[in-house]
């Protein structure tokens, strides 16, 4: 079985003649567009960039986002990227989600429920609360009044 060579590799740099390295086969190569300021045409010629960071710096790339919030709703966001690590999401974890105060919230939300529930598997006295109907509606009366509490 023959091992296929993605499309831009060992293809010349017309200006330097250098070639451009291979992309491993386990990586992908995303090309899009992140910024919704530039207008159709000839691109904007740029020299004095040198490295990723200038780029990142002179460009500031950025792009509208709509979110579909619980209700159905749409929240507006706009995503700033000033590095590469602002792309990351890794499960929730990297900066694309720290850098968004919508997708902070969702997760926020993600991660109380995860803990509930750990706690609810956890709780031998609960679980069997949650068992029977008429004590999982005293226990959901009794929750009801500490919120109204609380908020009050």
């Amino acid at each position: 079985m023959a091992i296929k060579e993605n499309f831009i590799s060992m293809a010349p740099d017309e200006e330097s003649g250098a070639k451009v390295s291979l992309i491993d086969n386990n990586k992908t190569l995303m090309i899009d567009q992140y910024t919704s300021n530039v207008e159709p045409g000839n691109p904007e010629l740029v020299e004095d960039i040198q490295n990723i960071n200038d780029a990142f710096a002179h460009f500031k790339p950025s792009v509208e986002v709509d979110f579909i919030d619980e209700e159905g709703g749409s929240v507006n966001e706009t995503l700033k990227f000033g590095e590469l690590r602002d792309f990351e999401a890794q499960g929730g974890k990297g900066r694309l989600v720290e850098n968004s105060k919508f997708l902070s919230g969702v997760k926020s939300k993600i991660d109380t429920s995860a803990k509930i529930r750990k706690s609810i598997e956890q709780n031998r006295k609960l679980r069997d609360i949650l068992k029977e109907a008429g004590s999982r509606e005293e226990l959901k009366q009794m929750l009801q009044a500490m919120l109204s509490e609380l908020e009050g």
